[in-house]
């Protein structure tokens, strides 16, 4: 997801270790990298003012503090809607039964141990970026054993932390922040296995760990970030280390993270569909399906005329639900499963109806700033508020329409993205020392479509925004890696004319 410029006929470093003086010039620059990417995500977040950035709660924030036994200090003890982010929680035993199993829920419980008494969301803020600054450091000693400029591979998946959009979600208390650091770590990880060469065996085994790392703490940070695993096992199964019979490290390393992610993975699926599954099917064929199918693709879902009504209203947040109505409840409350799956069938019968409706997630990434969540610390006396913009939670038309309609970047901008991505990654073999770049840009983008793919088709337009704003920091990351095969193809055609 980010890369390097290496060429497999280097020969400025072999794989032995190298003098001691050599081997600690590579820790410091690990080191010195890491501070930097991790001061980075403290000036992206403003973590060192009085009112750092965050990241507002829509709700689903109880999933993970409860868990973590945080009781927000409010006056109703809700931390949902306060137009802003609590800045203080109550540390006690969990306040839910059986908390969603999650990651950033390790990490979020581990921080309370930090402190006594009472807890914020900006401890949690600085945890990430210690942990950051962790990977980074990793990786570019890694990327090191190939020359020190390479080692600047590893910065590309951190520039854009560098805006407000991204680190501010490690304030918070979602499971956003762990999918992130995840797919930073996959995308470190990339980085140092693509500045390397096969013979720097212990290089490319951390790099290797780190992308396999990367991807099973984004995938049980949120199971719909399963396409980040797969972009990760990818890697790894591709990637070779050394020469004869180490050569399948790489491949080995595969094979044991997916069977690691098998278990959480679909324990995950199974707890989305017995808590969430209603409300899934709901969202998929009101705000999608039939908003874009039309009236006829309710007689295909089985569904009697009535059912057009409800077309663009989301499970939440839009008009009254028909709750004692027979055939809402026998399709969405009664058979969720058979209905989300019959929905996604008429989808994949018109195909270019699918393609618009991931278009229309795509499109959301130009969104990722989140703007009806607030980024300030909300005021202590507030009371809760009902609910959010149905307009942003995508939950009723045409207030959504609305917000695509004034997107912050020209709308097509992320669909050209990616296929000009997959097609420079298709041809990277014949572009130079460009073609790493491709290839990464192309893996960045090839796992921002996936992730588009599952929250359309998992949710609908529902929360679209949010749900794709981890696409839309790996689509910065493919952008990051097209302007670097740029760079490199004229850096070479130039030095070509000069006969160097």
């Amino acid at each position: 997801m980010a890369t390097g410029t290496a060429d497999v006929t280097d020969t400025s470093e072999t794989s032995r270790p190298g003098p001691p003086a050599q081997r600690a010039h590579r820790v410091l620059l690990g080191v010195v990298a890491g501070l930097a990417a991790s001061l980075v995500v403290v000036l992206g977040a403003r973590l060192f003012r009085g009112s750092p950035l965050g990241v507002e709660d829509n709700g689903d924030g109880y999933r993970l503090y409860c868990g973590a036994g945080l009781r927000p200090d409010t006056l109703d003890g809700f931390a949902s809607w306060q137009e802003g982010w609590v800045r203080s929680y109550a540390i006690g035993p969990p306040t839910c039964a059986d908390p969603v199993p999650s990651s950033s829920l390790v990490i979020a419980r581990a921080t309370t141990h930090l402190t006594s008494g009472t807890w914020s969301p900006v401890v949690l803020g600085w945890t990430y970026a210690l942990l950051v600054g962790l990977v980074v450091g990793a990786g570019a000693w890694a990327a090191s054993a190939a020359g020190r400029r390479r080692a600047l591979a590893v910065a590309v998946p951190v520039l854009p932390l560098a805006a407000a959009t991204f680190p501010r979600f490690f304030v918070s208390t979602y499971n956003e922040p762990g999918g992130l650091l995840g797919t930073l770590t996959v995308g470190v990880g990339v980085a140092a296995v693509l500045a390397t060469r096969p013979d720097h065996r212990s290089a490319r085994v951390t790099a290797l760990v780190l992308t396999a790392v990367g991807g099973l703490v984004a995938t049980t940070a949120k199971v719909a970030y399963v396409p980040v695993l797969a972009a990760a096992v990818l890697v790894c199964a591709l990637t070779a280390v050394g020469v004869r019979h180490a050569r399948r490290a790489g491949p080995a390393l595969a094979v044991v993270t997916a069977f690691v992610a098998v278990l959480p993975v679909t324990a995950a699926l199974e707890r989305q569909q017995e808590f969430y599954g209603s409300v899934n099917a709901h969202n998929l064929v009101f705000t999608t399906v039939l908003l874009e199918l039309g009236p006829p693709a309710a007689a295909e879902l089985g569904l009697p005329p009535d059912a057009v009504a409800l077309t663009g209203n989301g499970y939440f947040n839009g008009p009254p639900r028909p709750d004692n109505t027979p055939w809402w409840e026998g399709a969405i409350l009664d058979r969720p499963a058979e209905t989300r799956r019959a929905a996604l069938l008429l989808l994949a019968e018109h195909p270019a109806v699918a393609a618009r409706a991931v278009g229309v997630g795509l499109q959301a990434t130009t969104l990722a700033d989140l703007p009806y969540l607030d980024s300030g610390p909300a005021s202590p006396s507030r009371l809760s508020a009902p609910s959010g913009n149905p307009g942003w939670s995508g939950a009723r038309q045409p207030d959504l329409a609305q917000v695509l309609a004034d997107p912050r970047l020209p709308p097509w901008l992320p669909t050209a993205l990616v296929v000009v991505a997959l097609a420079a990654a298709a041809t990277a073999r014949w572009q130079g020392r460009a073609g790493r770049w491709s290839l990464a840009a192309g893996l960045a983008a090839g796992t921002a479509l996936g992730l588009v793919v599952v929250a359309v088709a998992g949710d609908g337009y529902v929360e679209v925004f949010k749900h794709v704003w981890l696409a839309a920091y790996l689509l910065a990351l493919s952008g990051l890696s097209l302007a670097g095969a740029v760079a490199t193809g004229l850096l070479a055609t130039w030095r070509a004319r000069r006969g160097e």
